[in-house]
């Protein structure tokens, strides 16, 4: 694979009982060949930012090993093949049930018991439903023997287990995915931790996380993520909002939801009606200006978002994902600078980066908003966060190179034994 470009979109070809042979490509290694990551996850295709890192991080590793993902999920065992990846699934997914009980009782633990112990008797409650669909990792990975296993996510407990279970002796690299720093220090977790010779982040806030939580900061890298500016989105404007001083404000909620960021959209078209406010909804796109509203339909493709925020004065995003905000990148990277929540992943990106404003409080982000329809203050905002985001998140082939060598391979050998 190209160092310039990472594997497409999933594909869904018919999936196999694991151990049918497969023409298409080897799935076990042959001697000789690049070397063979075994990447464990516990998803693989979902449209979260920690299972987006997952995939963007395979594809980075593609370009120096042959790389087979395990994943738990699956109506039934069996492997496919996606892209340049060989996907093993396990049949047995994990609960959404299973993992939100575990985040409750870690929510609750870190309330009430300041001590940092974990009670005996809440061990087995936190692993309940979350170590057992690993299980089936030990025999793939058996056959597999891999030159170096990759987990993606510090809980994963079973994942650490069905390793030293089957190639006890095998290097093991962890993609923290660490969005919460209740997590990230939880004790129940250190082995996860422990067992990782390289252990991969995304912003510098979570790599501070995981340096104060399990010191050796040595083995700790930041490694960003390959995103780019789409230059198809300035070739013309949404026709809604036009090009004139607007606001783009999204929310992550429904329209009618009972949730504050709604009403914190509501009170940002009141407060502005001299400037078109375009606010992004699940289930509607509403344009509101002078006391006057339109609505559409949702903004579902990243393109036309893309559209809004590169024509945008400011981008407000009042719940940017929590790993490390990737629509407010994708703004700076348009050179348009964001508002977001002071205590979000975000913030890094409008602080750190100089890209944008951050707010506590209703009255807050009024003032942000006011502020950024200043030129003076909105135009180096502008220029300071695009040059970070260009640095920091813009290019592919610096992505690829952070995370082949935080892992330990080499990207120059493997491209040998690519080219003969």
């Amino acid at each position: 694979m190209s160092a310039d470009r990472l594997p497409a979109g999933p594909t869904l070809p018919t999936l196999r009982p694991e151990g049918a042979p497969w023409r298409a490509t080897r799935l076990w290694s042959e001697p000789g060949g690049p070397p063979t990551v075994a990447v464990l996850a516990p998803t693989w295709g979902s449209t979260t930012e920690e299972a987006w890192m997952t995939r963007q991080v395979a594809g980075a590793l593609a370009d120096a090993a042959d790389v087979h993902v395990i994943t738990p999920q699956g109506r039934r065992a069996g492997h496919r093949i996606d892209s340049v990846f060989a996907v093993h699934e396990l049949g047995t997914p994990l609960a959404r049930t299973a993992g939100l009980r575990r985040d409750l009782l870690i929510e609750a633990v870190v309330a009430t018991d300041t001590s940092g112990r974990v009670p005996p008797t809440i061990a087995p409650l936190l692993d309940r439903g979350v170590v057992e669909p690993w299980a089936g990792a030990a025999d793939i990975l058996g056959r597999l023997r891999p030159d170096l296993v990759v987990i993606a996510g510090h809980q994963h407990v079973g994942a650490v287990e069905a390793v030293d279970r089957a190639v006890p002796d095998v290097p093991v690299a962890l993609l923290a995915l660490g969005t919460d720093p209740d997590s990230i220090s939880f004790p129940h977790f250190d082995r996860v931790f422990d067992r990782a010779a390289a252990i991969l982040v995304v912003t510098e806030v979570e790599r501070r996380a995981v340096g104060v939580a399990h010191g050796r900061p040595d083995r700790v890298f930041r490694i960003g993520a390959p995103m780019a500016a789409n230059p198809s989105a300035r070739s013309e404007p949404n026709p809604w909002v036009g090009t004139t001083d607007y606001a783009i404000v999204l929310t992550d909620a429904h329209s009618e939801a009972e949730e504050e960021v709604v009403e914190l959209a509501r009170l940002i078209r009141f407060s502005f009606p001299e400037h078109p406010i375009g606010i992004s909804y699940r289930d509607v796109f509403v344009v509101w200006h002078e006391g006057r509203w339109s609505a559409g339909w949702p903004v579902e493709r990243s393109s036309d978002l893309g559209r809004l925020m590169a024509w945008a004065r400011v981008t407000v995003d009042l719940r940017p994902g929590p790993l490390f905000a990737r629509r407010c990148v994708d703004s700076l990277l348009f050179g348009t600078p964001v508002i977001v929540p002071a205590d979000s992943r975000a913030r890094e990106h409008a602080q750190r980066g100089r890209g944008g404003l951050w707010f506590s409080t209703p009255g807050e982000l009024m003032w942000c908003i006011e502020a950024m329809f200043d030129p003076g203050i909105r135009g180096p905002l502008g220029r300071q966060g695009q040059a970070y985001a260009e640095e920091e998140y813009g290019s592919t082939n610096r992505f690829i190179q952070r995370v082949v060598g935080a892992v330990g391979l080499d990207l120059t050998t493997a491209d040998a034994d690519v080219g003969g």
